[in-house]
């Protein structure tokens, strides 16, 4: 063998090699072909859709003084201390297991009544797209 063809053995190898490295998991949500959640354009919307008829600007104490509407949602939301709950925290951004907003959300009742309240629960794709957006650290995204 000469040079060169030790030089193109070498880049093969290399991109073989680096080519099998990277594993493409493919999206998060498949359904909805989302590999990262977007708090505006994912959770915000779930938001406005079933939770801010009665977590608005108006929030009163019988609904957790929570205001879910967008520009206030986040801040509400995120590393919060439940005020019924406590010590528990609202968001707990990289863990969905630990955040109250999945358990309010998720029929579990380990937490009150389950959110939003009525015969009509969130839908299990928008609670994983809340539940991901949570794992992937609660992103103001």
């Amino acid at each position: 063998m000469n040079y060169k063809s030790n030089i193109y053995i070498g880049l093969l190898i290399s991109a073989l090699f680096f080519t099998s490295c990277t594993k493409d998991k493919g999206p998060i949500i498949p359904e909805l072909n989302i590999s990262t959640v977007s708090f505006a354009t994912d959770v915000q919307p779930i938001f406005d859709a079933n939770c801010t008829v009665c977590h608005n600007t108006a929030a009163s104490v019988s609904n957790g003084n929570l205001d879910l509407s967008e520009g206030n949602s986040y801040t509400e939301l995120v590393n919060v201390v439940a005020d019924a709950y406590a010590p528990n925290i609202l968001v707990l951004p990289a863990d969905s297991e630990a955040s109250i907003l999945v358990s309010k959300t998720n029929e579990s009742g380990d937490f009150g009544d389950n959110m939003p309240l009525g015969p009509t629960a969130l839908s299990a794709t928008d609670q994983e797209i809340i539940r991901v957006w949570i794992a992937e650290g609660a992103l103001d995204n």
